[in-house]
């Protein structure tokens, strides 16, 4: 395959000073370093750790200026605190890497800019750890368009992305998906792509339903797998998550895409209730 298709080059992890952040950055330098990739580790500080109840009160220059000083000091102190640690962790793994904070009043731009220069965004899940409060996995696709690998607190397997599964419904956003992950693709001991329930569609999937995007995928030297299966009165979610559990899969790749007139809600149904009950990395796109 092209170098285009086969490496991301930028990756960047949003990470906190939780033993949680810690995983989710450990996982991303193990990805840094697959790919021989620039790892930016990024930490947002929107919140006030060094807050306490009696600074509400505080009344008087003097008095508010120590409050602030004090504020400072206490988020200095947990940067200082999760660059070291993902200083740590760059070095156990031995990847090219850099840290940026993101102060107080200035997350919302910056975090924009430090994802749209990169290739992929790895984040934790259900909390993003280092993510700006007021930002989700959701706002920031739809902000940067960069896909992003959502790793699950559950997840404490060794690997991201050695077994995958891709979810194929023929739409414009699982087609993106897969170019967005074909350098994981490529790389990947298996790949299987699932067809859930074709015939109740049979003029969406062509005659042989996933063949086609199966083709494109073993053309580009993916080892892939074509599934048809039917629900059996199950959610699409729910065939999905077992059969991930059957082949051993460490990586769902899906598209994100939603009816809902908000665009702040694109990831769809599937994909909110696999994210509700990750058994597995998931890798989404949109």
């Amino acid at each position: 395959m092209s170098d285009t298709l086969t490496n991301w080059k930028n990756i960047a992890v949003f990470l906190d000073d939780s033993p949680e952040g810690a995983r989710v950055g450990d996982y991303a330098a193990v990805l840094a370093k697959r790919f021989t990739a620039h790892l930016i580790g990024i930490h947002s500080i929107d919140g006030i750790p060094g807050e306490c109840s009696a600074d509400s009160y505080a009344r008087g220059k003097q008095a508010i200026d120590g409050v602030i000083a004090r504020q400072r000091a206490a988020e200095e102190d947990q940067a200082l605190a999760v660059g070291r640690c993902f200083a740590a962790l760059s070095a156990k793994h031995g990847v090219s890497s850099e840290f940026r904070v993101l102060w107080s009043g200035r997350s919302d731009d910056e975090a924009l800019l430090n994802s749209l220069h990169c290739d992929l965004v790895v984040l934790g899940h259900p909390k993003p750890h280092g993510l700006p409060d007021n930002w989700s996995a959701e706002r920031l696709l739809i902000a940067s368009g960069v896909p992003l690998i959502i790793i699950p607190e559950t997840w404490t397997a060794d690997t991201v992305g050695g077994k995958a599964l891709v979810a194929w419904n023929a739409s414009r956003e699982a087609r993106r998906a897969i170019s967005d992950a074909m350098p994981v693709l490529g790389t990947a001991q298996s790949v299987t792509v699932l067809v859930v329930d074709s015939a109740r569609t049979p003029g969406k999937y062509g005659e042989d339903p996933g063949a086609d995007i199966a083709t494109y995928l073993a053309r580009h030297g993916v080892r892939v797998d074509l599934e048809q299966v039917l629900s059996g009165g199950r959610s699409i979610a729910e065939v999905i998550a077992a059969r991930v559990a059957e082949i051993g899969a460490d990586l769902i790749v899906i598209g994100a895409y939603s009816h809902a007139r908000s665009t702040e809600m694109i990831f769809g149904g599937v994909t909110r209730a696999l994210l509700a009950h990750m058994p597995v990395p998931i890798l989404v796109s949109r």
